[in-house]
C-alpha cells in the first residue's frame, strides 16, 4: 500500500519558524519554548498539553511520559541547551498557579459566552497548538500547509538523516513497529537525493 509522505520543513523554513515567536511578552516565550521543544523531540500535540512540570529533567535533558494515551511513556533525551534556555526563560514568567502543566494558560479569569470560565494555568488545548504553528508558520512565510504534526515529522526526518539509524529515530517517536517508522526513509530522500546520486545524468 502506498504511503502519502508526510510534508517535512526544510533546514531554512526550521530556522524561520523557530525565529518566528516574539520573546517581549508572556505568550511567545511560551510559544517559542514549545516550538524548540517539539522540534528537538517530536512529541505529538496530545503529549505537549499533558506535560507537566515534573515530566522534564532540564539538567539532564530529558522528558519522561506518563500519562496513558496510546504509547505516550517513556523517556526521551534531547540534546539542545537553547531549547533548556527558552523554558527557562518561560518558567520565570509562568502564571503561578497549583495546576501541574508546564504550558498552560496566561489570560486573565474571564467569563467567556457558551465557554464558562478561563484563568491563567489550565491546559492548552490541542486546537490551540495547531492554529499556533499555522500563525508562526505564516510570520515565517512558510508556504507549505503545515500542522502541529509537521515539527514531530521534521523532527523524525532529520535526525533519520543526521543518524541513518531507523531504530534510533523509532525508539524517540515511541513507534511499536519499525513499520511505522520508515516512511522517514522517505521523506529524507527529498534532502538527500541529490547527494546519494553523486552526480549521476544521462
Amino acid at each position: 500500500m502506498n504511503r502519502k509522505i508526510p510534508v517535512v520543513l526544510n533546514l531554512d523554513e526550521i530556522e524561520a519558524l523557530k525565529g518566528a515567536p516574539g520573546t517581549r511578552y508572556r505568550t511567545g516565550k511560551r510559544d517559542k519554548a514549545i516550538i524548540w521543544l517539539v522540534l528537538n523531540t517530536g512529541l505529538r500535540v496530545d503529549e505537549v498539553c499533558n506535560l507537566k512540570l515534573d515530566n522534564i529533567d532540564l539538567n539532564n535533558k530529558v522528558i519522561t511520559l506518563d500519562h496513558a494515551k496510546k504509547d505516550s511513556f517513556g523517556s526521551i533525551p534531547f540534546n539542545n541547551d537553547d531549547v533548556v534556555k527558552l523554558i527557562k526563560a518561560w518558567l520565570k514568567v509562568r502564571p503561578k498557579t497549583k495546576n501541574p502543566w508546564l504550558f498552560c494558560t496566561i489570560t486573565k479569569k474571564k467569563e467567556i459566552a457558551g465557554k464558562g470560565i478561563t484563568k491563567p494555568g489550565n491546559k492548552l488545548t490541542r486546537q490551540y497548538l495547531t492554529d499556533m504553528v499555522k500563525r508562526y508558520g505564516q510570520i515565517a512565510g512558510i508556504t507549505k500547509n503545515i500542522s502541529f504534526h509537521t515539527l514531530r515529522h521534521t523532527y523524525a526526518t532529520w535526525l533519520y538523516i543526521n543518524r541513518h539509524d531507523i531504530e534510533t529515530v523509532r525508539r524517540q517517536l515511541r513507534h511499536k513497529s519499525i513499520n511505522t517508522t520508515t516512511i522517514y526513509v522517505d521523506t529524507a530522500w527529498q534532502f538527500e537525493g541529490h547527494k546519494a546520486l553523486n552526480g549521476f545524468q544521462l
